[in-house]
């Protein structure tokens, strides 16, 4: 080696190196009681253009996240704007909470504009902001999705059915016209999807993979021409006689419609998004777009409780291989039991990690599946159980997690609700911002579905209806069958019956890898041969039995 090429090198390395401790952040102090491991540092001090955290519930990805920004806040000498973003309310609102607690933010955050928004509520914003929104802001949280989409529904399903039998149906070729089970619901679906993955000029949606969409009913080439004609329909009539309201998927497509009319000045130099997973594409295409500087998404695909798409990142403008992709092996809440049992859940579209994959941190007793006959016994146990907690640690955050979804009356009646509300403080997802606060002793007891808890953590969680009725839920296989006809013998079934199952198992991961210390999952049904049939998945070996036979139930 020359002596000249010796020196190229060590100038090399000390250019590395400088930049290196220019760019080093201290972690330390950054939130009370928080350390983070040194896989987290090294993404936290990791500076790319576009880059993704990945790992499975319980790695710290959205805690690191939080971490990258203050890191940013605290280097960028110039006023930068900022923004947190993600699908769901609720997560929002608890990355205000942990963000609320660091000295260090609030010292630093009169130097930038800072946004920690929904997607939705961040686009209409922006579009207010140009003169393209004037309605209210909807709060995305999944009582108001379902509202909208009932209002959706109702407006698709008058559209079919006026379509049905006109003259306008009678005109088409025989090759065009739709079949009984292209029914409301299904246009709907179909909107959306459409919608959601940016097909919406007729050349794009005619040659595109349906992707994500089930096979049944039958969509052929040729009829999906009728089905655009109704998405145009749709849309005049909505402005005709809607008010013009705006679907949940309209926001990206409207910002990517006007991008060019978004002044530099309303982008963003950094865009951090959590739990990126539940974000249609055409809204991360957005994001990418908006985004001047740097990117941060991270996710897990176990989780991914919305629909499927036939885009990559690489087509929506996000380039996040090699090292722009980065995994957190370590889990920093869930026990190793809670984990392990939570890990044996087969999913057919991901990649199923193994449990020595992960490092746990702690261990604790094994999560317990409970039956009971009545939700009054089952009511008893749950507030006994919640007593003993309290005695035991009076600052222990608790979760009841059901499945009532988006019947919100079912949910008001819950005799477990009622009987929780009379013994303890209770807080709903609607409360869950100005209620529920992470430093305060006897927290309240949070009451919530399975979809607006993601996100989310408390040491100890209670899920409701681990039967047959709502794991898998029903209402989505009598739905399939209903577009079925009688035909379930079919591939064509076989396989939308498997994308339920498959979804339908995300959201119990998801309920189950809320709980950081003991996790709790209960039936109470006339008999115990209705529990769920995901309990299949478990081995007997892994979990504490109450009212029900291991041997009959578990593999």
């Amino acid at each position: 080696m020359t002596n000249t090429s010796f020196q190229e090198k060590r100038k090399v390395f000390a250019k590395r190196s400088a930049k290196v401790w220019q760019n080093f952040f201290e972690t330390k102090g950054i939130l009370p009681d928080i350390s983070l491991s040194k896989e987290q540092i090294a993404v936290v001090q990791q500076e790319e253009p576009q880059m993704m955290i990945s790992g499975s519930a319980g790695s710290g990805k959205s805690l690191t996240l939080l971490y990258k920004l203050i890191k940013v806040i605290e280097q960028e000498s110039e006023p930068k704007r900022i923004l947190y973003c993600s699908f769901n309310s609720t997560l929002i609102e608890d990355a205000q909470k942990r963000r609320d607690r660091s000295a260090r933010y609030h010292e630093l955050k009169v130097r930038h504009t800072i946004h920690f928004n929904t997607f939705h509520y961040m686009a209409a914003r922006l579009l207010q902001e140009i003169g393209l929104y004037k309605t209210a802001i909807m709060k995305t949280d999944l009582n108001n999705i379902h509202r909208l989409e009932d209002r959706m529904k109702h407006r698709t399903i008058i559209l079919i059915d006026q379509f049905k039998g006109s003259k306008e149906e009678q005109a088409l070729p025989k090759t065009q016209a739709l079949f009984d089970t292209h029914d409301g619901g299904f246009l709907l679906d179909e909107i959306m999807w459409m919608k959601a993955n940016g097909y919406t000029e007729l050349n794009r949606y005619l040659n595109c993979e349906r992707t994500g969409r089930g096979g049944n009913p039958r969509l052929t080439k040729e009829q999906r021409k009728t089905i655009f004609h109704l998405y145009e329909q749709y849309h005049n009539r909505r402005k005709e006689h809607y008010h013009d309201e705006l679907d949940f998927e309209d926001f990206a497509l409207l910002l990517l419609k006007h991008m060019d009319e978004i002044p530099e000045s309303l982008k963003y130099d950094y865009i951090y998004v959590d739990e990126m997973q539940d974000l249609q594409p055409m809204q991360l295409k957005a994001l990418a777009l908006l985004c001047k500087k740097s990117l941060v998404l991270c996710g897990d695909a176990k989780q991914r409780i919305y629909k499927r798409s036939p885009h990559s990142y690489k087509t929506l403008g996000i380039e996040i291989e090699g090292r722009k992709n980065r995994k957190l092996k370590t889990n920093f809440r869930s026990t190793k039991q809670i984990m392990s049992m939570a890990s044996q859940i087969q999913f057919m579209d991901t990649e199923n990690d193994r449990e020595d994959d992960q490092d746990f941190v702690r261990e604790g007793p094994k999560p317990q599946v409970r039956y009971y006959q009545n939700d009054q016994t089952l009511s008893r146990f749950i507030i006994n159980e919640i007593k003993n907690i309290r005695l035991k640690d009076d600052k222990a955050s608790i979760a009841v997690i059901h499945r009532h979804d988006q019947d919100a009356n079912k949910e008001n009646k819950c005799y477990v609700k009622k009987a929780l509300n009379s013994e303890f403080d209770v807080v709903t997802v609607r409360k869950y911002a100005k209620r529920y606060d992470l430093d305060q002793t006897k927290k309240p007891i949070f009451y919530t579905d399975a979809f607006s808890i993601k996100g989310l953590e408390f040491d100890y969680v209670f899920v409701l209806h681990f039967d047959r009725l709502h794991y898998p839920n029903q209402t989505r296989i009598n739905e399939l069958n209903e577009r079925a006809k009688g035909n379930t013998t079919s591939q064509t079934y076989d396989d939308d019956y498997d994308t339920i199952l498959n979804d339908e198992k995300k959201i119990l991961y998801v309920a189950m890898t809320r709980a950081k210390e003991q996790l709790y999952m209960l039936l109470s049904r006339p008999k115990p041969i209705q529990v769920s049939p995901f309990l299949r998945q478990f081995s007997s070996q892994s979990y504490e039995s109450y009212g029900l036979k291991k041997k009959t139930y578990s593999k």
